[in-house]
């Protein structure tokens, strides 16, 4: 009774063995296979937890990322082998555990780090890593070579098999398509979607006493001001969108593709630096307010800056209230943070400047006027800047720099086209309404290819 027991063990011994070999070298033999390459800078740049700034940083070193792709890929493959054909099994056991190790500290579970929004599952301090790891280690404390016949043989028949089946799903088109990103680790949708980022958007500028990426994330759209023409409906739409988990991400993105500061509404800044810092990343804010109760709700949250909201400083424009404008703009002062003047109307900055109240920058609306709604003659709620050209020119003149936000036009200018448009008549920082699928997108059309950046 005793030797049929043993023999059920290291029955039941091996085929975890096997089972924990096959999930290895398939993640290898996927990865290898992959028609564009595959890449760790992906999962670098999603890094979480304590030591995420470490793995962000490993993200940006070339020559770490190519030794990193080489080593997880070979080093999968020939953790798997090992461990199917019991072939130096111990030692693929303790090579294993030391990759999974790998894998938990990038993304650990919390409480060491806020789950991420896309992975097929929530843990907490144990996950999949820590399991696979465990029986890495049983496997490591027992013998699990029984010799050639019992062992190495059995292993060869499992690997004719694996071979077969590999074979088959890239004879059928399995690996010609990433829907995915496998790996021994967590599966987060964003790894996919971060995957075609060219490389992370680098242009910076100094605003406000700190340097901070040139392309900053509007919050417009976040706050439901979408200024979508006659869509009335998208405003709330927008509100909705933002709810759930999808502000998170949006922040996530930004900070993945190098987007340092944001200009939004100081009730949004307490999610967003959660959201940052989440990943191991910061945002500077840029608080867009009212009245007193913006200003201290945007201090209370940590705001970099705040700014006068344009829609009010056009208002006091249009009354000719000089003094109140200057009455609210020493208000902000009063906070000790740098202060910026918000305008729809280049008339607001003109006005401003003929009163003698000058902002330590300027937020304007400035977009192109190519796109069909600018020609109409009737006065449209997507046209904010009526002659950029004239904008433009006058605030060369200005010692102050400027920001310039709503250059989408309501969704009738590419994100891209609205950046390069701003920036080419001298905007120091353009903050467009960016949505989380688009960030991607919009700054690999910004950024050189990775080659040339290596170059």
């Amino acid at each position: 009774m005793k030797n049929s027991k043993l023999v059920v063990g290291d029955v039941l011994l091996a085929l975890m063995r096997i089972a924990v070999g096959w999930h290895f070298l398939y993640e290898g033999c996927w990865k290898l296979l992959q028609p564009e390459g595959w890449s760790c800078v992906s999962y670098l740049n999603v890094a979480q937890g304590p030591l995420a700034p470490v793995f962000t940083w490993m993200a940006t070193q070339t020559w770490l990322v190519a030794f990193g792709d080489w080593s997880v890929m070979l080093g999968l493959v020939a953790i798997g082998l090992g461990l199917i054909t019991g072939v130096l099994a111990r030692y693929a056991a303790l090579a294993g555990i030391l990759l999974m190790a790998l894998f938990y500290c990038c993304q650990p579970p919390e409480p060491f780090a806020h789950a991420v929004s896309g992975a097929d599952g929530r843990f907490f301090v144990v996950e999949r890593n820590v399991v696979e790891a465990s029986a890495l280690l049983l496997l490591a404390s027992l013998p699990c070579w029984k010799g050639w016949l019992k062992t190495f043989l059995p292993g060869c028949a499992v690997l004719l098999v694996f071979g077969g089946l590999v074979y088959g799903q890239y004879r059928n088109g399995a690996f010609r398509k990433v829907e995915a990103v496998t790996s021994a680790t967590v599966k987060v949708h964003e790894f996919t979607a971060l995957k075609a980022l060219k490389a992370p958007f680098a242009e910076t500028n100094d605003l406000a006493g700190c340097s901070i990426s040139a392309l900053a994330l509007g919050g417009d759209l976040i706050a439901g001001h979408s200024h979508a023409r006659d869509l009335i409906w998208t405003d709330e739409f927008m509100r909705r969108y933002h709810t759930g988990g999808t502000l998170e991400r949006t922040v996530r993105y930004s900070v993945f593709c190098g987007l340092s500061a944001a200009f939004v509404e100081p009730d949004a800044i307490e999610r967003m630096a959660a959201a940052a810092k989440s990943v191991g990343g910061e945002l500077a804010f840029f608080a867009n307010c009212a009245n007193g109760e913006d200003v201290a709700l945007a201090v209370k949250n940590g705001a970099r800056s705040i700014y006068l909201r344009p829609e009010v400083a056009d208002e006091r424009v249009r009354a000719g209230d000089g003094a109140g404008l200057t009455a609210l703009l020493a208000a902000l002062r009063q906070t000790g943070l740098p202060v910026g003047l918000g305008a729809e109307s280049l008339e607001t900055v003109k006005f401003a400047v003929e009163k003698g109240i000058v902002p330590d920058y300027w937020v304007v609306a400035f977009h192109s006027l190519d796109y069909p709604a600018a020609t109409l003659k009737v006065a449209h709620n997507s046209i904010w800047c009526r002659d950029p050209e004239a904008t433009a020119a006058y605030l060369k003149t200005r010692p102050e720099p400027w920001v310039a936000i709503r250059g989408l036009a309501g969704g009738a200018i590419k994100p891209e086209d609205a950046y390069r448009f701003a920036r080419k008549h001298g905007a120091a920082v353009v903050a467009v309404d960016l949505l989380d699928y688009r960030i991607v997108e919009t700054v690999n059309a910004l950024v050189p290819a990775k080659k040339e950046v290596a170059k």
